[in-house]
């Protein structure tokens, strides 16, 4: 072999020998980093619909960077186990205190009500419903029909209101088009009397939003209509009685052959003449 070819061969060995070296390095470095760098933290094994109770058998344990690990996990899965999902849960995410809470004494549906807001049931039909693509955790806008004297209206009653459930469900675990009776909203109180406001003077419609659609939509002020103004008391007129003269007595004269008759007054003023 030529002088070129094994000095080729021996730097391919230095180089090849440096390499091991430094890998070698780095993986003693890696292994001795402290415990406390590190954190337990609990996230999906499998997918947990919206509304549904979180069960051991659905999560796991994984180790994370202190520093990378997001606010708010959990270190156990018993700390986990036994809550309501807020929203769905996809395999890989890390559960937050904030995509869970606490199962109550109440259904379900009532532990994903968030706080100062309520559930509002409306029926709708096929084409309220949005032809029955309407699902649990989507977001709709409000609008309502109603005359207006000749004129036919629509305005928009509520933006970006959540759909806690359809019918009897809080899961959306299916992903296909269902005929709905009844759709379930999450409103304020005062949003909450809007809303009925709405339909006894209409009909409401439901318009799907695309879930990162978050453009504000002007709002139909509703005006409560006045208490209609009360009537005055009508004036009672006075009433008039008649007061009747008194009688006066008479006395008749009887002169010969003529008969008078004369008050007494007209008699005693005469005779005072």
């Amino acid at each position: 072999m030529s002088k070129n070819t094994w000095l080729f061969l021996v730097l391919s060995a230095v180089f090849g020998l440096g390499a091991v070296y430094l890998a070698n390095n780095w993986l003693t470095d890696s292994s001795s980093l402290p415990d406390e760098n590190y954190i337990q933290v609990v996230e999906v094994a499998q997918t947990v619909p919206i509304g549904s109770v979180i069960e051991a058998q659905q999560l796991r344990v994984r180790a994370y960077p202190e520093a990378l690990a997001p606010e708010g996990t959990f270190a156990t899965i018993e700390s986990v186990t036994g809550q309501v999902a807020r929203e769905t849960l996809y395999a890989g995410d890390v559960v937050r205190a904030a995509r869970v809470t606490e199962k109550g004494e109440g259904s379900s549906l009532a532990s994903l009500i968030g706080d100062n807001m309520r559930a509002l049931t409306i029926r709708v039909n096929d084409v309220v419903g949005v032809a029955g693509f309407l699902l649990p955790g989507d977001r709709v806008d409000i609008l309502n029909t109603f005359k207006n004297g000749i004129n036919t209206l629509t305005e928009v009653v509520l933006a970006n209101v959540k759909i806690l459930a359809i019918d009897q469900t809080a899961q959306n675990n299916e992903n296909r088009p269902r005929v709905v009776r009844a759709v379930t909203v999450e409103v304020s109180l005062q949003q909450a009397e809007e809303l009925m406001n709405a339909r006894s003077r209409g009909g409401l419609q439901l318009a799907l939003r695309n879930p990162v659609d978050d453009e504000q939509v002007e709002i139909a002020k509703y005006t409560k209509p006045a208490p209609p103004a009360e009537e005055p008391a009508p004036v009672k007129k006075p009433v008039h009685t008649a007061v009747p003269h008194p009688v006066k007595p008479k006395v008749r004269l009887i002169r010969g052959v003529i008969e008078e008759v004369v008050s007494v007054e007209s008699a005693s003023s005469g005779s005072s003449e």
